[in-house]
């Protein structure tokens, strides 16, 4: 059947053809479907009906390209980015921002109902964010040179070439202007031939940015003309009741205006769980720790990275908590050396580990500390759905599912999880 079908659009590669697009998928691309096959088309919209030329040929599905729009969806929009389609930061700009989210939504429920039919029973939304564009206060650059110069911008779509960009239309303010005062800069004084990637922060609480580079720990000067080094790094970043000190070389969360609506979704499973003792993995600066430890009598931070670490720690002492333990290690090793039963008293689990996920691994560790509550935060449902299965298996259910958009124009999103045991 694949060999027919195979030969069929090899032969018909070379010609136009035409599908109509059903639906947005995780991974940006349109769905629709040729002759009975699954055809994954970039930059399509619902709706569309399209000439397009089949690229490659898989088991089981086809990718294509655009040719032209015969009939465009009812929610296909002009993008507002001049480099959309080029740079590979955003996939759906050229779609309404409601149709974005219900297609996040059921990206959401597709995945997590069809791993966990169980779930079926409950209700699983999608918080929208307040902004569309303007919401991001940190991003990833990249720098290459070549013969013709100095290039800073983002990788262009499923590519290492990169793409200059001039400003960004998902970025804050600061971070635009930071963006600008970088290549104005660097135009006169490159930086280190080791550089290849530079982390910028920015507050809009306090008006300045900082940068770093991990791969050479070259120093850069902040906005204000400040010398380097970590500490004039920090940025101080004010989210409901404390206030962050931040660092472009630590993980914190990126849109502006969904930090505060990602806690206040976590706190209140936090407030129903009532914690005595609570263990939070991949704890970073403390998004999660400072505020658990208001609800907690006690709070264990495992963090690997040191400068992330050291934040946790700060941001503690400036809040002045003192029942929290900040311990610098990769979760799953600390877990695994450590002696964590039911006698620990550790009722309550929190972590929110990065795209790759904890692992199933980690999670199998889990169930022997005896928590009563799991909350998981993710911003990738497929490695979500990976993990949640280790503890599915081991006596704990899902009982909460809520998806929170942190990445408009994207087809990224935020997704808060709670298991409970028995």
């Amino acid at each position: 059947m694949r060999k027919r079908f195979n030969e069929h659009v090899r032969k018909r590669a070379l010609e136009e053809v035409q599908v109509r697009i059903d639906k947005l998928v995780y991974g940006g691309d349109g769905l629709g479907r040729l002759d009975g096959r699954v055809i994954f088309v970039p930059f399509s919209a619902p709706g569309d009906t399209l000439s397009i030329r089949i690229l490659e040929s898989r088991k089981g599905f086809a990718r294509a390209e655009i040719r032209e729009i015969l009939e465009p969806g009812s929610s296909r929009r002009v993008p507002a980015c001049r480099y959309f389609g080029v740079c590979g930061g955003c996939s759906w700009q050229h779609v309404e921002y409601s149709e974005q989210l219900e297609a996040k939504r059921k990206i959401l429920e597709e995945i997590i109902r069809h791993r966990f039919p169980e779930t079926r029973r409950l209700e699983i939304g999608m918080r929208p964010c307040p902004a569309e564009y303007g919401y991001r206060s940190r991003a990833r650059i990249q720098v290459r040179r070549s013969i013709q110069g100095l290039t800073l911008g983002f990788y262009r779509m499923r590519s290492h070439t990169i793409e200059r960009i001039d400003a960004c239309p998902l970025l804050r303010p600061s971070l635009n202007n930071a963006l600008a005062v970088l290549r104005e800069r660097f135009d006169r004084n490159p930086p280190p031939v080791g550089v290849r990637e530079i982390e910028i922060a920015a507050s809009e609480d306090t008006q300045n940015w900082a940068c770093s580079s991990t791969e050479s720990g070259a120093d850069f000067k902040t906005a204000s003309g400040g010398t380097t080094g970590e500490e004039n790094r920090r940025l101080a970043r004010k989210i409901q009741a404390f206030t962050y000190s931040v660092s472009p070389s630590a993980f914190f969360q990126a849109n502006d205006f969904m930090i505060a609506e990602l806690l206040s979704c976590v706190m209140s499973l936090v407030q129903e769980a009532a914690p005595v003792s609570a263990l939070d993995l991949y704890g970073g600066v403390g998004l999660f720790s400072l505020p658990l430890a208001r609800h907690a009598h006690e709070v264990t931070v495992v963090e690997s990275n040191p400068v992330a670490a050291g934040l946790c720690r700060a941001n503690a002492a400036a809040a002045e908590l003192t029942n929290i333990r900040v311990i610098q290690a990769d979760a799953g090793e600390w877990l695994n050396s450590t002696i964590a039963t039911p006698a620990s008293g550790i009722d309550l689990v929190l972590l929110d580990p990065p795209r790759a996920g904890a692992g199933k691994a980690l999670m199998e560790l889990i169930p022997g500390i005896g928590a009563t509550s799991v909350i998981y935060v993710s911003c990738d449902p497929q490695t979500l759905a990976r993990d949640l299965a280790a503890l599915c298996g081991h006596g704990y259910s899902i009982d909460f599912v809520e998806g929170l958009d942190l990445f408009p124009q994207t087809y990224h999103f935020e997704t808060v999880v709670r298991l409970r045991r028995g």
